[in-house]
């Protein structure tokens, strides 16, 4: 079958090297005319800047199907082939941001009166490189200084690699008894394998044993499910104490990040870092930040009694009410179970709602809904197309994305969506190609990846998402629909490829379509009507009983819309507690606080503090080596991520144009004409969110949603 446009090609273990040697030398031979034939005084940016836009935007296709390969590859080899290519890449760079007479070029394009004729986005492309240049030290720094400032930053960028690399490769888990696991499921215990041949920790026979893997959903299946408190607790220790060798590597990280920021006269790396955010000021942030802290808290110390009565309820019950010294504090491994035993007396039983939403079915049931609210279509790109060449698993499944009211071609959406030995760890949208303006007029069409690592299926059934996982996916595929239908001139901007507290919003307001009824019913199927395999094996597990409804009951909808907002000031609050360890580690100023900075403390101590739950017996671990915002582009910025500054003005946004007529054709036009299609083109975001709304957008909207929920 002839495609509407080849589908970008995965390079060998063998090309990957060579590939990004290539794209490197396209760069240099392009930068060295530059400097042969223009001089400050004839530097424009049509001269300067555009020859290498033009450069970026041919090569990005084959840079960012090496860069996915980290992500997605599940060969080492493959995935060290990578870390080799982006060494050089990111040597290259520096290289390139070394070199004073490139920057002086740069600061003569700027000054150029031409430079105030130039498209908007022209206009963004040179500032931005502008500022690339200056935080290279440029203007401030003396030869020898940027030499020593750029070895730095490859340094830092060394050790980021090691940071995700020892994240991605974990593996490590917990031997069980089956009678510690009991209260688990039947299909989540038939995913693990059991212990034969293996000794258990007492040094006996592991007859009977299961070994419950920390990634895959392991963990969270263990704290959801586990009856006994003791399992619980030993799994999330256990899980917490992981990772251990990411401690020296961020405080390394962060103590280079604060030097190379004060090298640049900033107070601190977050002083730096924010001026490439779309919240400029520290200011702001720190006043934003502590008014959520103080909202927030009062309603997840509420939610805590409640999940703490239903505890001591458990002790009471059990005799160990007496036993327990601090029965008042709430220990943290305790969270997810009581909040599924509270969630079932509102009668709203998680597992039962994922056997509504198998995988495969709730994600191209999504498709469905994004082609009627944006007037896509989705067509699955035949299998005879999809050989080693273009996929690098066969798992991966690929669409072509067609507009139905011009019926032209908009790009490819990869599907690669289930967890598998050496992948990325966590579910995001990867861009491969990005769509441009070529110079003939054309247009190059964008294929991006929903690359995500949800938990495999059992021998009897699909893979299952509970219903914080549809979210998930949900709020991943809005990234996914927002790369596909931006409309830029350069790759630079395409996308979501823009400030991350902007950038998340489109996706947070979307997830506001995971609680509508009607949503949630067109989304489901019962497994079972899937396979008659798995109809059969339902039979022997429900003897005697009728066989399960088609689609997901209306009552078991209501009641989890109803109680759409039960806990969500502690989901917040745990992304609170995160932002702020993020934003103190790099708000740093004299040295001797970053020479004492306990990195491990001040982790558990904001936990505790914000949360409101006792981790006095997890101090000793190392949680935060799993945070991988930090080392992935999101430092000084977790802010944004689901929750606070994007989650204000996506519920603003939701609210105030989607929330009365969630399907109106016009207000989703309008929506993908000025704010998907412009991508990161835009250099003042705000103003383009303020244009259209028509009004300032409203930062207090997020507390104001949750106590509209809450009434």
């Amino acid at each position: 079958m002839a495609l509407p446009q080849p589908l970008p090609k995965v390079p060998s273990t063998d090309e990957i090297v060579p590939a990004m040697q290539r794209i490197i030398s396209q760069y240099n031979t392009v930068r060295k005319v530059i400097l042969q034939t223009v001089t400050p005084s004839t530097a424009s940016f049509d001269n300067v800047l555009y020859p290498l836009a033009q450069v970026e935007n041919s090569v990005q296709g084959e840079h960012g199907m090496i860069y996915m390969l980290q992500y997605g590859s599940p060969s080492l080899a493959t995935q060290e082939a990578f870390n080799q290519a982006h060494k050089l890449f990111v040597e290259a760079q520096a290289s390139w941001t070394m070199d004073e007479r490139f920057f002086k070029l740069l600061r003569a394009a700027r000054e150029n009166p031409d430079f105030e004729r130039l498209d908007v986005e022209s206009r963004h492309l040179l500032e931005k490189e502008l500022l690339s240049y200056r935080h290279a030290g440029h203007g401030l720094l003396s030869p020898s200084e940027l030499e020593e400032y750029s070895k730095q930053r490859m340094e830092i960028a060394n050790l980021e690699r090691r940071f995700q690399q020892s994240l991605a490769r974990e593996n490590g888990g917990v031997w069980f008894t089956l009678d510690e696991l009991d209260g688990l499921p039947a299909e989540e215990l038939a995913k693990w394998k059991d212990g034969s041949g293996e000794r258990s920790r007492e040094n006996q026979t592991s007859t009977g044993l299961k070994f419950v893997p920390f990634a895959n959903g392991g963990t969270f299946a263990v704290l959801t499910y586990a009856k006994r408190s003791e399992t619980r607790k030993r799994m999330f220790l256990e899980d917490n104490m992981k990772l251990g060798e990411n401690k020296p590597v961020l405080e390394a990280i962060i103590k280079r990040r604060a030097a190379q920021a004060h090298l640049l006269k900033y107070p601190h790396h977050a002083a730096f870092r924010l001026e490439r955010r779309m919240m400029k000021t520290m200011q702001w942030l720190e006043d934003f930040l502590g008014q959520l802290r103080q909202t927030l808290c009062l309603c997840g110390r509420e939610e805590i009694k409640v999940l703490q009565h239903r505890r001591l309820k458990d002790l009471q019950e059990s005799g160990q009410y007496a036993e327990r010294r601090a029965a008042e504090k709430f220990p943290p491994w305790d969270k997810r179970y009581y909040e599924r035993l509270v969630e079932q007396e509102f009668d709203i039983d998680q597992t039962t709602i994922s056997e509504f939403f198998p995988l495969e079915r709730t994600a191209t049931g999504m498709l469905d809904i994004f082609s009627s609210l944006l007037e896509l279509r989705f067509e699955p790109v035949p299998t005879e197309n999809l050989n080693e060449d273009v996929i690098w698993h066969d798992t991966v499944r690929v669409f072509s994305v067609w507009d139905t009211k011009c019926g032209g071609f908009i790009g490819y959406l990869y599907f690669d969506l289930l967890w598998r030995e050496n992948k990325y760890r966590g579910n995001q949208s990867v861009n491969i190609q990005c769509g441009y303006l070529k110079p003939d007029g054309n247009r190059q069409h964008p294929s991006t990846i929903l690359m995500c690592s949800f938990p495999t299926s059992t021998p009897t059934t699909c893979a299952l998402l509970k219903h914080h996982q549809v979210v998930t996916l949900f709020h991943e595929m809005g990234h996914g629909i927002h790369d596909l239908l931006a409309k830029t001139r350069y790759v630079h901007f395409h996308g979501y490829r823009l400030p991350p507290d902007f950038g998340e919003m489109p996706s947070v307001m979307l997830e506001n379509w995971c609680w509508m009824p009607d949503v949630l019913k067109r989304l489901s199927c019962h497994y079972t009507t899937l396979n008659d395999n798995y109809l059969v094996e339902w039979r022997k597990q429900h003897p005697g009983g009728s066989d399960p409804p088609k689609e997901i009951p209306e009552d078991l909808v209501n009641r989890l819309v109803k109680h759409r907002y039960f806990n969500r000031g502690l989901y917040h609050l745990y992304q609170l507690s995160i932002s702020i360890f993020d934003l103190q580690i790099h708000s740093l100023k004299a040295q001797t606080e970053i020479a004492e900075l306990n990195v491990q403390k001040l982790w558990y101590d904001l936990r505790e503090e914000i949360e409101g739950m006792d981790f006095s017996e997890c101090r000793d671990g190392f949680a935060f080596g799993t945070f991988t915002h930090l080392t992935a582009g999101y430092d000084v910025c977790y802010y944004a991520y689901l929750c606070r500054s994007c989650t204000a003005m996506a519920q603003d946004l939701f609210f105030s144009v989607f929330a009365e007529a969630p399907y109106n054709k016009d207000s989703w036009d309008r929506y993908r004409r000025h704010i998907l299609e412009q991508g990161g083109s835009q250099q003042d975001l705000l103003k383009m969110l303020e244009d259209f709304l028509g009004r300032p957008p409203n930062m207090n909207a997020l507390v104001e949603g949750l106590a509209r929920g809450a009434n």
